[in-house]
């Protein structure tokens, strides 16, 4: 998986660049993986990447992110939703998200009160 991800950025970097006549890194930081051990971890980072926009400050809505996809609001193929929404009720998934999201949003600015 580690490979095939770096292979994917490595050849759309280079048809980015070329395409506009630039060069260099499209991506900040290095590719990181991580071992998701629980269902629990799982579900906590499904909240986290589909209300990244929410919880660092960005828009309302990221009309790119895929929350949409989940919630409903966009139709496609993009993500496999079926592993974590069928651990949910109707639309309990919305609310697990939405609350998770603004603890998350709330620990964050905690920690930048705290650390300044």
């Amino acid at each position: 998986m580690k490979n095939s991800c770096k292979k994917l950025g490595t050849g759309y970097t280079n048809y980015f660049n070329k395409k506009y006549e630039r060069s260099g890194s499209l991506f900040q930081g290095k590719f990181k993986a991580i071992h998701v051990d629980s269902n629990e971890y799982l579900l906590y980072l499904s909240a986290y990447v589909n209300r990244n926009y929410f919880i660092h400050g960005y828009q309302k809505e990221w009309k790119y992110c895929s929350e949409l996809y989940y919630l409903g609001k966009r139709n496609g193929t993009l993500c496999d939703k079926k592993v974590i929404l069928d651990q949910f009720y109707e639309n309990n998934y919305k609310n697990f998200l939405y609350t998770n999201s603004q603890y998350l949003k709330e620990k964050k600015e905690l920690m930048h009160y705290c650390l300044g």
